[in-house]
């Protein structure tokens, strides 16, 4: 055990008797109905709504329901949110998405921590596992499902996840925390907030986390352990009643042993190999507010952030420039209009790698955009949203994202809206001009008797993906004690990914002499998909609280392959007495069906899965909150998804955790 975790266990210990008492969280069962639709969101539309007014489908996973989940995660915590596909493909790596087309990168979902985007223009997707948030620090995930260019800009697709920590002066104080557990078997993280003057409020955290490797189908350890270490600051500043100021940093660095099945020239021309993987990053950021009235306000961000990434598949130093400006103001009581310009700049360098080369090998890419998009109350009851974004990006040059929306309110408790939105998801810098090889093809009379590695090439001829997306929502509280949200929708995709098979080559290097199949990226696939969504909150005793959420998803068999027809998330609150909660989960996951793999394997079957997780909390003092958890509980393990590429299957195992948090001063 590390020193960190001894440290914390000693604190904890002291604490039974030094620590100051103060408020316990809120618990879920402690707000109305009514409260939590007044809930104030700021990702639908870049300006403050209540959620209950908000003309797309949102939903918010508050600090209480992930606290009480048990997650130890954000990914995990993810799976409360209808429409969200979250799936572990080993103990480090995880597949994420909105709405289909999931995958290890999946690359039609945008991420952003408090407005800073996550996404990694190398490969169209987010690293999960480098994610190490504190998650005492997480004030609430707000989810869009459905597009969001309009707004946020490519690769808003499918969905929008921003991820928002709490204000300084809400985390005042110390924290200490620490999770034990067979599988997570340390994280271990402490936070000190403190006051500068009378106009500033600080915090700095630190977290270790180390897990445990899960197991092979055949029950083997799969052998991928995996730590990671982390932390940050936050800085919340008022100079003025009319200025807030926002600064804050992070850095991360992960050690992870991560399977792959990569292929090679000489026999069996496939190979499994745990590899090292390190990972590292460091990030800036700065905000700042200025209301000039309460119908007018500005906000200037600017944030860098540094990213290493060294796995078989690549090395990797990737840096990243990004300014925001937003300005926003009422020309009269019915008409609000918001705007802004956004620029941002990538600088990658790649060093050798045995599976993935590019060419250049380093190089500098901007993108800049102006947006704008007016709120018109047309009537007393009926709302219009139209904008639009303009972006330039260095690959496919200028993109057009519009955005249609209406929202009427029947009644107080009653909103139905309807949206219709373009969107388009551009190139990475791997189908752009990379080369990834994926898996050997044995000699053959057809290949003249020499090996051949199959090769995805980009050679600058792919464009951007396109999304046509027309959604219908409804929502509505039928009592202080139920509220309802359903969301239906139809997503019409063109120019999607598709592969041209080019013309064989022959290679020397690496020896021994080889052929090499190129397929080179192209835009010759369309496609759609609908499906429905319903989140349900429900209040039968003053004790009890019930969360629903449930997502249909229909596409083409293509597309089902990655993304099931149906999820549930069904989370039970029962607050048993003032300083005893338990809370159980349960979380379905249909058929997936047979996953195609590029690598020897061929295809991988999942099978439905039913998880279980069941937590006890107990707050013996105020300041002192004790928990134990069992996750997946209904079997000793099952597989959840599979990497498309050098896959290895890993099954996720029963696990079984002790959480300790005590406040100090």
């Amino acid at each position: 055990m590390s020193n960190l975790t001894s440290t914390l266990i000693l604190l904890a210990g002291l604490g039974m008797t030094t620590g100051r008492i103060e408020a316990a969280a809120p618990d879920l069962t402690e707000f109305s109905i009514e409260d939590l639709m007044q809930v104030k969101v700021v990702s639908a539309a870049k300006v403050e709504q209540a959620l209950q007014d908000t003309a797309a489908a949102v939903f918010v996973i508050t600090a209480d329901d992930i606290r009480r989940s048990g997650a130890t995660n954000v990914m995990e915590a993810l799976r409360l949110a209808p429409g969200v596909e979250v799936a572990r493909i080993d103990s480090s790596r995880w597949a994420i998405t909105i709405r289909g087309f999931n995958g290890r990168f999946a690359n039609k979902l945008l991420v952003l921590i408090d407005g800073r985007s996550i996404y990694a223009p190398q490969s169209s997707g987010v690293y999960w596992e480098v994610q190490d948030l504190f998650l005492p620090d997480i004030e609430r995930i707000e989810v869009i499902r459905g597009p969001g260019g309009s707004l946020w800009g490519a690769n808003a697709v499918n969905g929008v996840i921003n991820i928002i920590t709490k204000n300084s002066k809400d985390t005042q104080g110390g924290l200490a925390t620490l999770t034990a557990g067979n599988e997570e078997r340390a994280i271990a993280g402490i936070r000190y907030g403190g006051q500068l003057g009378d106009n500033a409020r600080y915090r700095i955290h630190g977290q270790f986390t180390e897990r445990d490797g899960l197991a092979t189908p055949d029950g083997r350890d799969a052998g991928d352990d995996w730590r990671i270490g982390s932390g940050g600051f936050r800085l919340d500043w008022t100079p003025s009643a009319k200025d807030t100021v926002v600064a804050q940093g992070s850095h991360y660095h992960g050690n992870f042993d991560q399977n792959f099945v990569t292929p090679t020239l000489v026999p069996p021309y496939a190979e499994q190999q745990l590899f090292p993987v390190g990972d590292s990053g460091s990030s800036l950021q700065a905000r700042w507010e200025h209301r000039y009235s309460p119908a007018e306000q500005m906000a200037l961000q600017v944030y860098y952030q540094r990213e290493n990434y060294s796995d078989a598949q690549q090395r990797a130093d990737l840096e990243t420039f990004d300014v925001d400006f937003q300005h926003g103001f009422k020309l009269d009581e019915r008409q609000e209009i918001v705007w802004g310009a956004n620029y941002r700049r990538y600088q990658d360098h790649f060093e050798p790698a045995r599976l993935v080369s590019f060419s250049p090998d380093a190089q500098t890419t901007q993108l800049f955009s102006l947006f704008a998009q007016e709120q018109v109350a047309l009537t007393e009851r009926l709302r219009l949203t139209v904008g639009a974004k303009i972006e330039h990006n260095d690959y496919t040059g200028w993109e057009w994202q519009p955005n249609l929306r209406l929202l009427w309110r029947p009644s107080d408790r009653q909103r139905v809206w309807g949206a219709a939105s373009r969107a388009v998801r551009t190139p990475s810098r791997a189908e752009e001009d990379g080369r990834t090889d994926f898996v050997t093809v044995p000699p053959l009379p057809e290949t003249g008797g020499l090996p051949a590695i199959v090769a995805l090439v980009g050679d600058g001829n792919f464009d951007a993906e396109k999304l046509t997306a027309y959604e219908l929502g409804y929502r509505t509280e039928l009592n202080k004690d139920f509220s309802l949200d359903l969301t239906a929708f139809y997503n019409d995709y063109d120019h999607l990914l598709s592969t041209e098979r080019g013309t064989p080559f022959l290679e020397s290097t690496p020896l021994p002499p080889h052929l090499v199949f190129p397929l080179y990226f192209r835009n010759a696939f369309s496609d759609d998909n609908r499906g429905a969504e319903i989140a349900a909150d429900w209040r039968p005793l003053d004790q009890w609280r019930l969360q629903l959420a449930y997502s249909y998803l229909w596409s083409r068999p293509e597309q089902r392959a990655w993304s099931p027809s149906n999820r549930v998330s069904l989370l039970l609150g029962w607050k048993i007495k003032d300083d005893w909660e338990l809370d159980a989960w349960f979380y379905y996951v249909g058929r997936v069906g047979s996953l195609p793999t590029l690598s020897p394997l061929g295809t991988v079957t999942v099978e439905p899965y039913l998880s279980f997780t069941l937590r006890l909390g107990w707050r013996p003092r105020k300041d002192l909150e004790l928990s134990l958890v069992g996750a997946n509980l209904l079997d000793n393990s099952h597989l959840e998804f599979v990497q498309e590429a050098y896959t290895f299957p890993v099954e996720v195992e029963r696990s079984v955790y002790g959480q300790a948090k005590w406040n100090f001063h």
